[in-house]
């Protein structure tokens, strides 16, 4: 496994020593998993802002066509496609 070092202020190794204990697990570890939790938040967070702006983009999209289109109401014409069919 590589190593690392790290500059980090002695409050906050104060803290990762506290939680390590707390933890049972080393300095080392309790990093580790702290930094694989914050990738995952990131993650996440990326996949929500690429659904976001996919949703976006489809109500712009129909926004576009209504604007080009007008009011259309789907639900008569389906009625009337129906009754046609009879």
């Amino acid at each position: 496994m590589a190593k690392v070092n790290i500059s980090i202020s002695q409050e906050i190794l104060e803290e990762i020593d506290a939680l390590s204990k707390e933890e049972n697990m080393s300095r080392s570890e309790l990093i580790r998993k702290a930094f694989q939790t914050y990738v995952e938040v990131l993650t996440e967070k990326k996949k929500e802002r690429k659904k976001r702006k996919g949703i976006e983009k489809a109500v712009e999209l129909q926004d576009e066509i209504r604007n080009k289109i007008g009011y259309m109401d789907l639900v008569e014409d389906l009625r009337n496609w129906r009754s046609k069919r009879k």
